[in-house]
């Protein structure tokens, strides 16, 4: 029997071949309302994953009731004009389909998944519940008080509180520092009144995208049946709202919220990246070094080095305009001022010193290989078409992926991390047991004492 080779363990395998996304050219067409739609077809199995994309969030939330884009996206199935709430669950329980919704400061997607053979009941069921909803006055109280039920819960969290907190101090009153579900006293305004005024203004068909990814008839058969179900639906939007940029932090903010305990939890952020900005490729792979992965400067010096923490990481969530970029870990509240220092210590660091090669590889697989994973299903292919639709990216955007993140250099990762990762222009948040480590956290600059809900609370 022959030996078997020895393996060298100190060297990392060698990564397999890079990934190639071929998806079928979408057939796009457009109904006699306005309505774009998208089709894909994928007929390994008998079933459809169908979103509508609407081109409004959270953003188009007046101040005084933000949580209303997503209460409006809640109430669609819960009455009709023709039905009530009962029926509609019913109904779909009859067809055996799958709804859901999301709802960012971008975008609301309304997403129904069902099996071919019901393909009609769905288009039907889609669109009744999206273009006549009944906003019945029981049901949005009742869907406003279990808004506001999640809201309270939350505040029971310290994580949810750290991180809605860095929200504020790093966007002010701009909307994208207010969570897109409203806080209590926004939700608590809201009433059926609000909700139909908002669906009137922009549930409507000219300027949406349907998205069906699936077993789907061939383009004429597929139009004539969308006609049957949504041809009553019209009209056109209200004209969206200008995106402001996000005024930039001028110095450090840092807010302290008291929380008993023996853990702190941290958030450090700052403005970060626009989802069509020509640095977003370079911006990931950075972050993938820096934060994104198990294997970055943040967590190999705070968890494997230091020991205080199961895990710290990092992430850029890019939007319209700039949107978030943090910081997120917990800590055994003694190193909580320490471990806000070492995370400064690692923005500086990033930007002095350039990633390696083996630095630059790892990230940009992590980012490359893992690819394929994401258009498993036929969900999954609609959810990335739908990312497309919402940032207005080419058609062949997933197929060119990989070539955009393979073109990233360590210059360009080093110059990114001198644009996004400055701390003196960042906002910091800990939420623990304040008083054991104040004098600490106020050698990093002046500290604001804050309550759970984001109000001062120093005298």
């Amino acid at each position: 029997m022959a030996p078997r080779a020895s393996l060298d363990r100190s060297k990392r395998p060698k990564a397999g071949p890079l990934p190639k996304i071929v998806l079928p050219a979408f057939k796009r067409f457009r109904l006699s309302n306005g309505l774009t739609v998208l089709t894909v077809r994928h007929d390994d199995m008998p079933e459809v994953s169908a979103r509508l994309v609407l081109p409004f969030g959270a953003y188009e939330d007046a101040r005084q009731h933000a949580g209303t884009g997503l209460l409006t996206a809640r109430a669609l199935t819960e009455g009709t004009a023709e039905r009530s709430a009962g029926e509609v669950a019913e109904w779909l329980d009859y067809l055996g389909a799958r709804f859901s919704l999301d709802v960012d400061h971008d975008a609301t997607v309304v997403s129904l998944h069902f099996l071919t053979q019901v393909m009609d009941g769905a288009f039907d069921l889609l669109a009744e519940v999206v273009a006549r909803p009944a906003f019945d006055a029981a049901e949005v109280g009742r869907l406003r008080d279990e808004r506001l039920d999640e809201i309270a819960s939350g505040l029971d969290e310290p994580r949810i509180v750290a991180s809605l907190r860095l929200g504020e101090a790093t966007f002010g009153s701009h909307p994208y520092g207010m969570r897109a579900g409203g806080v209590e006293e926004t939700v608590r305004e809201i009433d059926a009144d609000v909700l139909s005024d908002f669906h009137s203004r922009f549930y409507r068909p000219s300027g949406a995208t349907l998205i069906l990814v699936g077993d789907v008839p061939e383009p004429d058969e597929l139009e004539a049946r969308l006609e049957d179900a949504f041809g009553t639906w019209h009209g056109d939007p209200d004209p969206a709202t200008e995106v402001e940029e996000p005024e930039a932090i001028e110095e450090r903010r840092l807010w302290a919220v008291p929380w008993p305990g023996p853990q702190s939890e941290i958030r450090l952020g700052g403005i970060g990246i626009a989802r069509l900005d020509p640095d977003y490729y370079a911006t990931l792979i950075m972050n993938a070094i820096f934060g994104g992965l198990f294997s970055s400067r943040i967590n190999m010096n705070l968890r494997e080095d230091k020991g205080w923490t199961y895990g710290v990481s990092s992430r850029f969530d890019a939007r319209r305009r700039s949107g978030p970029f943090f910081v997120a870990t917990a800590v055994d509240a003694a190193v909580s001022a320490d471990a806000v220092d070492e995370i400064i210590g690692e923005m500086q660091r990033m930007k002095s010193e350039p990633p390696g090669d083996e630095e630059m590889e790892l990230a940009v697989n992590a980012v490359t290989l893992s690819l394929p994973r994401l258009f498993e299903t036929v969900d999954q292919v609609s959810g990335r078409i739908a990312h497309q639709v919402v940032y207005g990216l080419p058609d062949d955007y997933w197929e060119t992926y990989v070539d955009r993140f393979r073109a990233v250099t360590a210059a360009d990762v080093q110059r990114v991390a001198g644009r996004f990762l400055d701390s003196d222009r960042s906002a910091v948040v800990v939420v623990g047991p304040v008083e054991g480590f104040r004098a600490q956290l106020e050698d990093l600059g002046p500290l604001q004492i804050r309550d759970i809900h984001g109000r001062p609370a120093d005298a």
